[in-house]
């Protein structure tokens, strides 16, 4: 369970790395050919891309190995005990991921609770913003009125409108909850400041775009607005960022909003890209996890095999043997195990007895596969009965099969 989950997380984070990398290359291109609207909207495909890797992939037809000894072959009373498998260190470093990330929402929060504290009105020098998410409100610091003339608060309150509009909370939220799943990685904390810069230079392209002749009054209130503290609660889509100003500037000379034929296109993409990534991840050699089965087979109190079994998690082996001149007494085992959410393998054993095989004694269910097992299967027509003893061990996960 800590395996599969602390590989599923590295696997996200390979992911992300990967496109945050492939869209930091590509931004320039986009701001100078499709403008920021664009260049914004592209960050909110990312989400998409990193739920690829937790998609169910289509089912593979199982290979499993089977070695056995010959048919009687003399054995021994007793199995020999196995050793035991290493100590998987998923769960440690599985613990320190969780709590790395439980530490980092619990910064993220108490800068949240920081900011709610202020109320209506933020202090002197602190920048406008857009606070919240179900009923998100504009709290404005004590000296707007002082700082800003009444057409640049007009700017600025249209500019927190479109925040509003566009949900920006929400993906600020999304952004804040991906760093801090994956606290340890740089490049999670620079997409996330990298998404609120583009997202402030869109809604500046927006509002320039509804208000055509106004780029000298924006150009002047972002001026004032220079030097004013931020914040960073992640429910906040403020109006002055960590954008350098004369980007920023530079930006207004070519409002470019996102219009909804650009929207489309940049949707069908976005799946195009998803369905890229999804078939390639469905092709993709996953890393099989193994499990050693050892068997002491005895017909009548009689040993008369002793086969070991390598069989991927989750298929089946079968097994046909029968004793030496006796084709009435031929026997088939048919065993799969399979591994549950708490970590504990669960082996199924299926028998049938005669030629044709007819099943014999149902279905045997060991919730606790790593215990030795004994069981005496009985023929219904009276047939030799057969004895077998089973033990069950969940190879290393770098175990390889032997081509």
């Amino acid at each position: 369970m800590a395996e599969r989950l602390l590989a599923a997380l590295l696997q996200q984070a390979l992911w992300m790395s990967v496109s945050v990398v492939l869209l930091a290359g590509l931004r320039p291109l986009l701001l100078r050919r499709l403008g920021a609207g664009l260049t914004y909207a592209c960050w909110l495909l990312l989400p998409a891309l990193l739920l690829v890797p937790a998609l169910p992939r289509p089912a593979q037809e199982p290979l499993p190995l089977v070695l056995q000894a010959a048919v009687g072959a003399a054995a021994p009373a007793g199995l020999p005990a196995l050793p035991a498998p290493p100590a998987s260190q998923a769960p440690i470093w599985l613990a320190l991921w969780l709590a790395g990330t439980a530490l980092t929402g619990a910064v993220q929060a108490h800068r949240q609770w920081r900011l709610a504290r202020w109320g209506e009105r933020l202090p002197s020098g602190a920048s406008p913003a857009l606070v919240g998410l179900w009923r998100p409100r504009v709290v404005l610091p004590m000296d707007f009125e002082q700082r800003f003339v009444p057409e640049q608060r007009e700017l600025i309150l249209a500019h927190e409108q479109v925040h509003r509009e566009r949900h920006d909370n929400l993906w600020n939220l999304l952004a804040c909850a991906l760093a801090a799943l994956h606290w340890w990685n740089p490049l999670a904390w620079w997409a996330w400041r990298r998404l609120q810069a583009d997202q402030e230079l869109a809604c500046d392209a927006a509002v320039l775009a509804a208000r055509p002749g106004s780029q000298t009054l924006y150009t002047q209130a972002l001026l004032s607005a220079h030097g004013l503290t931020t914040h960073g609660a992640p429910l906040a889509s403020r109006w002055t960022s960590s954008h350098p100003l004369i980007e920023r500037i530079a930006m207004l000379k070519h409002p470019r909003p996102l219009n909804r034929r650009q929207a489309s296109a940049l949707l069908a993409a976005g799946l195009s890209a998803c369905s890229l990534a999804y078939a390639v991840e469905a092709e993709s050699p996953h890393a099989a996890r193994y499990v050693e089965i050892r068997l002491q087979l005895d017909i009548e109190g009689q040993p008369t095999m002793k086969p070991v079994m390598i069989s991927e998690l989750g298929a089946a082996s079968s097994l046909s043997f029968d004793q030496a001149g006796e084709p009435l007494s031929a026997w088939k085992l048919k065993m799969t195990v399979t591994q549950g959410s708490d970590g504990h393998l669960v082996a199924t054993t299926e028998a049938g007895a005669g030629i044709p095989a007819r099943p014999v004694g149902g279905l045997h269910r060991q919730l606790d596969a790593e215990q030795p097992l004994q069981l005496t299967l009985r023929r219904g027509d009276g047939g030799p009965a057969l004895q077998m003893q089973r033990q069950i061990r969940l190879l290393p996960a770098d175990f390889k099969l032997p081509q």
